[in-house]
């Protein structure tokens, strides 16, 4: 008899990560997860799989995090800075930047985020799909000035809070997924949320105004289980960074045209678009950054005023653009 010995390396299975995102499959926000994930998959050639395994309604938005520092899930492809306040008090300096995340990786921020990461969170940050993408405040109330604000109840993340409590209005938490009944059964004037994504729940239905300027930057984490991370091979740990930095580009042009399309879905909804006079405008500004900075700077001692240095524009080497190296 002749037997034949086959490594058994030859057939092993890729590596999986278990991979989750903030908000349903289907949603504005995710658009450039499907193509990151299949980008991965075909480049590591069956060494690892990235498995999307849906979003909220597989773990509760805001105990993914904990899912993910435990290891019973392996990989957050999009999940707002927003959502980790509890277990990382930096985290809400991210929407503040000035910066894309490919200047980021210039002026020191990247490094400093992956610092905070690696301890808070037992993660690993990949980076960020989004950048430039402002937030903007949506009403059932016109706003022409700062003082229309006073008596307000608008819908927040922790991020929000300082600056909204500021303008006299009364922030008010809940899930993403009951802003559409909160707005229609008056519970709330109004609700922030990123230029993009408000369609996908059909706000535009029961919202009457976008206010401008908008304001901070969408910020998604991609971040993987730290134990996870240190298992994957080297080279495919090159593939995964690599393609996020692609990533950062591709999703965020895709982002700002995507914009332009939710506009007109917004007009044709019959939502007017109301810009705050200059000054007014200057005015609402400065409450929001000083505001959120101090709030920041307050309850994360260590790492707050680091990251407001290295989120400036002050903080970005000459040739911080790939295209001037």
């Amino acid at each position: 008899a002749i037997f034949f010995f086959i490594s058994s390396t030859a057939f092993s299975a890729p590596m999986v990560l278990k991979a989750i995102t903030a908000f349903p499959k289907n949603h504005n926000n995710n658009d450039g997860v499907q193509m990151f994930v299949d980008k991965v998959n075909e480049r590591c050639k069956g060494k690892l799989e990235i498995k999307w395994l849906g979003g909220p309604e597989v773990t509760a938005a805001f105990d993914q995090i904990n899912a993910l520092k435990s290891g019973t899930m392996d990989m957050l492809l999009y999940y707002p800075f927003g959502y980790l306040k509890q277990l990382m008090p930096e985290a809400e300096a991210k929407g503040l930047t000035e910066l894309a995340e490919w200047e980021e990786r210039r002026s020191g921020a990247f490094e400093l985020w992956g610092e905070i990461f690696a301890k808070r969170v037992n993660a690993k940050y990949i980076g960020r799909f989004h950048s430039l993408v402002p937030f903007m405040l949506y009403t059932n109330k016109k706003i022409t000035k700062v003082d229309d604000f006073k008596g307000m109840k608008i819908r927040v993340m922790p991020l929000y809070v300082p600056f909204i409590k500021a303008l006299g209005a009364s922030p008010i938490m809940i899930p993403p997924t009951d802003i559409h009944t909160a707005m229609e059964r008056k519970v709330v004037d109004g609700f922030i949320w990123p230029r993009t994504g408000m369609i996908s729940w059909g706000l535009q239905e029961v919202t009457k105004y976008m206010m401008m300027p908008g304001f901070f930057q969408m910020e998604p984490a991609t971040i993987i289980n730290m134990d996870k991370w240190n298992k994957i091979p080297k080279d495919v740990q090159a593939i995964i960074i690599e393609t996020m930095k692609e990533m950062e580009y591709i999703a965020t042009m895709r982002t700002v045209m995507l914009m332009e399309k939710e506009d007109n879905v917004r007009r044709k909804a019959g939502m007017e678009f109301i810009q705050l006079p200059p000054e007014e405008a200057k005015k609402f500004s400065q409450i929001v950054i000083d505001k959120t900075w101090e709030y920041v700077i307050q309850s994360a001692p260590e790492y707050g005023p680091k990251l407001q240095k290295a989120s400036s524009k002050k903080a970005l080497p000459k040739g911080a653009f790939p295209w001037q190296e």
